[in-house]
């Protein structure tokens, strides 16, 4: 069901009339329904609340204050690609400790915001990122919570321009390499490795894809941990889509599925107690408005 159905007074906001609304405020206007905000962020919080998972809203979404304000109420943390969104998320009571760095491009400066704010996890996506976080770190006194972000070769099946996990994207260091790149961080001063992010794409209405890079990361897993590497947190990242053709669109508890078969079964397989948080990093590219269907961007890890 919809959050902004259409009524005898036209479209509506939790029963209050938009025209109203535009009558008192004037046009244009964004307004948004932060019940609709709740119910989508407590679906997936449901979908996902046996796998120990935090969750982190991604600001890419909308940096609205009051928006990442009701999700920060309810626990969440926040996935931020700039300084900028750092601070809006801090600003919004976001807890230092819940807030996640990812993106390509960061500046050293933004690094030293980061490090200085105390945040949760910095995803390195190359490997001369990853050089330039341990010089800052190591130079200021530092040590950096490290996610390696690998990409795993497969398409999401989404429009090519938001597709993030094919090789030639530039996302995440290549798959093949993560291994190397890993043990790489491993070594360097300033740097603590604490897990491995993927993240293939957004506007994902079929789990196939998931289930495959989930696959893949869960098996790279095991090989870090083999060579004696420690591993803490695995950031899924995430994509569901919305509909915009009246169809169902993905659920999350199908989401949450795929990651407690493939990714929880997967590594823990052979253990009497899984014993390895998950970090599941939801994609809230979508547009939080759309609170009737689509779901916030989500990350998490289990000890957030």
């Amino acid at each position: 069901m919809s959050d902004f159905p259409y009524g005898e007074r036209g479209l509506q906001a939790e029963e209050v009339p938009l025209s109203v609304i535009a009558d008192a405020v004037g046009t244009p206007f964004y307004c948004y329904s932060s019940a609709g905000l709740e119910c989508a962020y407590q679906r997936f919080s449901d979908a996902v609340a046996d796998l120990g998972a935090g969750i982190c809203y991604a600001l890419k979404a909308n940096g609205n204050l009051a928006v990442v304000r009701t999700f920060a109420n309810m626990g969440a943390g926040a996935d931020v690609v700039s300084e900028g969104e750092l601070r809006v998320a801090l600003a919004a009571g976001v807890p230092a400790h819940r807030i996640v760095f990812s993106g390509v491009g960061k500046a050293a400066s933004e690094m030293v915001c980061a490090l200085e704010a105390g945040i949760h996890q910095i995803n390195v996506e190359s490997l001369p990122e990853l050089e330039t976080l341990s010089a800052v770190a190591a130079a200021r006194g530092y040590t950096a919570p490290v996610a390696i972000r690998v990409n795993p070769d497969v398409d999401a099946g989404t429009h090519e321009k938001i597709t993030t996990g094919r090789r030639g994207n530039k996302f995440g260091i290549d798959f093949e390499e993560a291994r190397a790149a890993y043990g790489r961080a491993a070594d360097l001063p300033g740097i603590a490795t604490v897990g491995v992010a993927v993240h293939i794409g957004s506007q994902l209405t079929d789990m196939a894809p998931f289930r495959r890079a989930f696959g893949r990361v869960a098996g790279l897993v095991r090989d870090l941990r083999a060579e004696g590497h420690t591993v803490e947190r695995i950031d899924l990242g995430g994509g569901l889509g919305i509909s915009y053709d009246g169809q169902p669109p993905p659920d999350p508890a199908a989401y949450a599925a795929v990651a407690r078969e493939v990714v929880h079964g997967g590594i823990h397989h052979d253990e009497p107690a899984p014993g390895t948080p998950l970090h599941v990093k939801h994609a809230g590219d979508q547009h939080p408005g759309r609170t009737d269907e689509g779901t916030p961007r989500l990350e998490g890890d289990g000890a957030a």
